[in-house]
């Protein structure tokens, strides 16, 4: 939503509150009834309660504006994280031009990234640069795995309005290195499976809230206010030093024994069905591989998930670029933690993709 709709729209909305709320009042002569009989025509008008395609009790976030000032990251401005009415990131200014998704966790979604410096926009950036005037979308949710991404198709991806990009980039592993690291510790695969990857809440209590807040319409109004609020503080300068990481972990060692084969296999099996999903949804795909500083304990499982990943690529006729292979990422510079990229790792990735990406595209 542009500032310009929101204006017009909060015009709209109080011009039908005082239409609404005379009219009600006229006959009831009850201010509290005709108030609250006005708000609930106009959320029955305006929010999607009644569409089949409303947004039910997804834990997707949707119209958020957050400014921030990074400290892990050297800039001279503060920073701006943005999901629009479809809980999309990007730089487009219909559905329908989107070209290009990308599917992750959070090294995809990048909350603590400006919206200008995410990998995601300096593909998009890139890929202009070379003569592909290509819009992307950043699909990515913070502690997704593949489990995830596969529900992402019928609980969201069908829920959006001529949303049929072209391509499907997933940046996929690290999440699912995860998966496979805490179900060898453990009896049992689905405790540890992340409440991201169910899209929803188990909780009735949680699942009533998001389902009103996915909904309704004035509360949609009242987010775009606070957000555009804090928009406000987006020309700030402000000069930030780059985060020291100082925490050190030892890389889990994996004994290739018949329960890590079987968790192997489960990750075979949900990247095969994320493939068939997406192109069901008439859509190609590309997979990039992922990377962790080496002493990172997820390194040695994720070294085993991006060879699964080249073998189901290989095995389906997808096209995968092993960034694992092919990126050298600096200790100090690329990451802001094991697994984080800073703007310097992004434009690594970016420049890696786009790259590759050309000859596709």
């Amino acid at each position: 939503m542009t500032i310009k709709e929101f204006k017009l729209n909060l015009i709209k909305t109080s011009l039908l509150f005082i239409v609404f709320s005379s009219i009600i009042f006229y006959f009831t002569g009850k201010i509290l009834l005709s108030s609250f009989l006005s708000i609930l025509l106009i959320e029955l008008l305006f929010g999607s309660w009644l569409l089949k395609n409303n947004f039910s009790s997804i834990i997707i976030p949707r119209n958020v504006i957050k400014v921030w000032n990074p400290k892990h990251y050297k800039s001279t401005h503060s920073a701006m994280y943005k999901r629009d009415d479809y809980g999309l990131r990007g730089d487009y200014n219909k559905i329908s031009d989107i070209e290009i998704a990308t599917i992750g966790g959070s090294t995809t979604d990048e909350r603590w990234i400006d919206e200008k410096l995410t990998w995601t926009y300096l593909l998009q950036e890139k890929l202009n640069k070379k003569g592909l005037k290509i819009k992307i979308a950043n699909a990515g949710v913070d502690g997704q795995s593949t489990l995830g991404h596969i529900y992402n198709f019928d609980l969201w991806f069908k829920k959006i309005p001529n949303f049929k990009p072209k391509f499907f980039l997933l940046y996929i592993g690290i999440n699912d290195s995860a998966v496979l690291f805490r179900s060898l510790n453990s009896n049992k695969l689905e405790q540890f499976l992340y409440r991201a990857d169910y899209l929803v809440d188990t909780k009735k209590t949680d699942k009533f809230f998001r389902f009103i807040k996915n909904n309704s319409y004035l509360y949609k109004i009242v987010k775009v206010i606070i957000g555009h609020k804090a928009a406000k503080k987006y020309n700030l300068i402000h000069s930030t030093e780059t985060w020291e990481n100082t925490k050190t972990t030892q890389p889990f060692s994996l004994v290739k024994d018949s329960k890590t084969s079987e968790l192997l296999l489960n990750y075979r099996l949900r990247l095969e069905t994320l493939i068939s999903k997406i192109r069901e949804f008439g859509s190609d795909i590309i997979v990039v591989t992922q990377t962790v500083k080496n002493h990172n304990i997820l390194f040695n499982c994720l070294k085993l998930i991006n060879n699964e990943t080249k073998i189901v690529c290989k095995k389906n006729n997808i096209k995968c670029f092993p960034l694992d292979e092919e990126i050298d990422f600096s200790k100090n510079e690329d990451f802001y933690d094991d697994v984080h990229t800073r703007p310097v790792g992004n434009e690594k990735i970016a420049k890696y993709i786009a790259d590759n990406l050309k000859e596709l595209c």
